[in-house]
């Protein structure tokens, strides 16, 4: 049961938050539009929260976009050398994914400190009132996300070199759909 669970979760977990976010963000705006063009009465915290929505929309998205792999890739030499080569090919793959989780963990430290900052402050939205840190904790809470599917990109592709280090590469792996 519990295993269950986890897998709806990690199955699904962006395209809940981002559904949120997206939903948030087009109500407001269709209500902006209806305020402003219906009864002439245009409210200005509606238009600020649509545009957080839209900030938590694009952070959550790229977690999305990192689990499928459908984030910009150059393969050019990376698919020459796995077509002689399989595992110096797994092997690139690996230390690039490396390198993206370190990137990951370093700009989600930063972030951490720059919510800490915005909570330390007080510093609230100037038309909704809403706490700035709510805002600004969008970005940490995408860049987690990324963070976790990097890592399970690593973890993948770690057991794929330990089984099958001289295995053909799949066309799946890297082609571009």
């Amino acid at each position: 049961m519990l295993k269950r669970i986890y897998v709806h979760f990690d199955e699904h977990v962006e395209t809940y938050l981002a559904t949120v976010a997206l939903t948030v963000f087009a109500t407001l705006v269709i209500f902006q539009v209806i305020m402003r063009y219906v009864f002439n009465s245009p409210t200005a915290w509606s238009e600020e929260v649509a545009r957080y929505a839209l900030v938590w929309f694009v952070y959550l998205s790229g977690s999305y976009a990192v689990k499928y792999e459908r984030h910009v890739r150059f393969n050019v030499i990376v698919d020459l050398i796995g077509k002689k080569l399989p595992l110096a090919q797994r092997i690139i793959r690996l230390f690039v994914l490396l390198l993206w989780l370190a990137f990951l963990i370093f700009m989600l430290k930063l972030s951490i400190e720059m919510v800490d900052r915005q909570l330390t402050t007080g510093q609230r939205a100037p038309a909704s009132q809403i706490p700035m840190y709510l805002v600004y904790l969008g970005l940490p809470l995408g860049l987690l996300l990324m963070s976790f599917r990097v890592f399970q990109h690593t973890a993948g592709t770690i057991i794929d070199i330990v089984r099958q280090p001289f295995a053909p590469i799949p066309p799946s792996q890297t082609e571009v759909d």
